[in-house]
């Protein structure tokens, strides 16, 4: 397990691709979000940009890759909170996208002596290389356990 002082500034990850069908882009839009542009291939083409997947999956899809990574996983214990959330870029059927994330920034919580705070930027990135999604996140995570005496 990767704890607060295993991890320095600038590290990363680049997860593996993954490819969107528009199965499942589909079937994803019509329990979470069912609007026409999200689940009528005929209805989308009236619409600029035609069929694209949801804000929520290209998140879902996000969160998977990075968390699905073969490294050591951090002690994370909790999200503190998601910023600076942007789409640029639809995702949608017939897409390769790939996740990549780095740590900002780090330091030590005020509040919670055992851990601390580290500041992530994540993008997930379309085969062409454009960034359908991009967001800020904030987690707590654990300190090293201090070894005590007997």
């Amino acid at each position: 397990m990767l704890y607060y002082e295993d991890i320095d500034l600038g590290t990363g990850y680049t997860s593996r691709d993954y490819y969107l069908d528009k199965d499942e882009l589909i079937t994803f839009a019509r329990q979470w979000d069912p609007q026409p542009f999200h689940i009528d291939e005929e209805a989308a083409k009236h619409y600029p940009t035609g069929l694209i997947g949801t804000s929520v999956h290209s998140y879902a899809i996000l969160t998977k890759l990075l968390t699905e990574s073969n490294q050591e996983p951090p002690a994370m214990v909790a999200g503190l909170g998601i910023e600076d959330w942007r789409m640029p870029y639809p995702l949608t059927p017939g897409d390769y996208v790939h996740a990549v994330a780095s740590v900002e920034s780090k330091r030590e919580s005020k509040s919670k002596p055992a851990f601390g705070i580290l500041v992530s930027r994540s993008e997930l990135i379309n085969q062409d290389g454009k960034v359908v999604l991009t967001h800020r996140s904030s987690g707590l995570i654990m300190k090293r356990p201090v070894a005590t005496a007997l």
